[in-house]
């Protein structure tokens, strides 16, 4: 009877013994499992101050209800989301590599089960009956008004890390939309996502996909665009979204300024000789355009008053703002059968005859052109023969009239001691 007692405490020893070493793998094999196993140990993996601060709580204690599959959170007004947590998707996220635990962001939970939030305590027969039935999906009241509005406070733990990007976002149209009351304004998180956050850029396709999510017509024009389909084929010396409106700082056509400065963003690529040659491209493009009527004016408001915006045909006037194609395309709206529409978009009176007159983005060469070759260089050669003819012949004129000055000075003062009796003084 000993005996058979004795086996029965060995089994259940090594019975004990085997779950702990099962569990032990399981943990291990999951970044933020193994995170909070390792806090168990004598030497704890280091966290970020709010992982510890305030709370004795640890990622393992948080997947006890967010690891469950049905668990969801209801807001005052109705609107819900799922609370629950996916491990295997964080574990690729940017956080998940650093072995971030749930506290690094939630920093405000620190209590069980978010009391400090003001979310009633929950029990354990919330998910397990006593009848030992299935546990039933699990639904939580959240302190928010909305979804949204719980977002928009999670979304500022953000700020802990990157504060940089917080301040260059200060200036830019998406915060000037949040503060005026718009709380659909983009986010970090509707950007980068939540708990999935890889890095923005890999692909590079990820960057307009991501801004489509809200401005989805835009996409659509670029995406059929020059730049769009060459970015969809794999070229990643296209522009992108942020290439031209920013990262952070997002800037649009509503900046007085936008206006003016937009053709320094098209010059960013196609004033590049090295970059624009790899497509047989004119890297003359800024030049010539400064040089003419358009962009003397333009660059003449950008640099005495960044306030003021001119009117005058800027690069996307003529090409499209998100839609650009190539020349030989039929829809592009510099096309030569569509040229003529586009320039009466200013040039009312403009006529069949009236785009002929544009030389486009190319200087006049001997070959292509050789009057109007001529003339500019006839006008480039006789305004400043012209301007050191007259300034020697000023110069010559000046010193002239200043030796006649000073010979008829010197004789006046001759003339006048001849003239001098001093006896006339006594």
């Amino acid at each position: 009877m000993n005996n058979q007692r004795t086996l029965y405490m060995i089994a259940i020893c090594l019975g004990v013994l085997c779950v702990l070493a099962w569990g032990g793998l399981t943990v291990s094999t999951h970044p933020v499992r193994a995170q909070a196993a390792e806090t168990l140990t004598a030497t704890p993996t280091q966290t970020p101050e709010t992982e510890s601060q305030g709370s004795s709580h640890s990622t393992s204690d948080c997947l006890m209800c967010h690891g469950y599959a049905d668990f969801t959170g209801v807001a005052k007004d109705g609107s819900t989301v799922s609370l629950t947590f996916d491990g295997h998707e964080y574990d690729n996220s940017v956080h998940g590599k650093l072995g971030l635990g749930c506290l690094a962001c939630h920093s405000r939970n620190l209590n069980y089960p978010h009391n400090d939030d003001g979310i009633k305590a929950v029990t354990c027969l919330e998910c397990h009956p006593q009848d030992g039935s299935q546990p039933k999906a699990l639904t939580v009241e959240m302190p928010y008004e909305s979804v949204r509005e719980m977002t928009v406070q999670i979304n500022e733990n953000c700020r802990n890390c990157h504060e940089n990007q917080f301040l260059n976002s200060e200036d830019g149209a998406h915060v000037d939309v949040m503060k005026s009351g718009n709380l659909e304004a983009p986010l970090c998180m509707d950007c980068h996502g939540g708990h999935d956050v890889t890095p923005p850029n890999e692909p590079r396709t990820k960057i307009s996909q991501t801004c489509a999510k809200c401005h989805e017509s835009v996409y659509s024009s670029y995406k059929f665009s020059v730049h769009g389909a060459a970015l969809e084929d794999g070229n990643t010396d296209v522009p992108t979204c942020v290439d031209c409106h920013g990262v952070h700082s997002i800037h649009g056509p509503r900046d007085t300024n936008f206006r003016g400065d937009s053709i320094m963003v098209c010059a960013k690529c196609h004033a590049n000789q090295e970059l624009m040659s790899k497509y047989d491209i004119s890297a003359d493009v800024f030049d010539t355009y400064v040089d003419d009527f358009h962009g003397r004016t333009v660059n003449m408001f950008r640099q005495q008053d960044e306030s003021t915006s001119s009117n005058t045909a800027v690069c996307f006037d003529c090409h499209g703002v998100h839609s650009m194609r190539k020349t030989e395309d039929p829809l592009s709206s510099v096309n030569p059968d569509n040229l003529m529409k586009t320039c009466q978009k200013c040039h009312e009176d403009a006529n069949e005859r009236f785009p002929s007159t544009w030389l486009g983005h190319y200087a006049p060469t001997p070959q292509d052109m050789p009057v109007l070759y001529g003339m500019g260089l006839f006008y480039k050669t006789i305004i400043p023969a012209a301007f050191l003819f007259f300034g020697v012949y000023i110069a010559l004129d000046a010193r002239k009239r200043w030796a006649d000055y000073r010979e008829m000075t010197l004789k006046a003062l001759e003339e006048e001691t001849d003239d001098y009796d001093p006896t006339r003084d006594q």
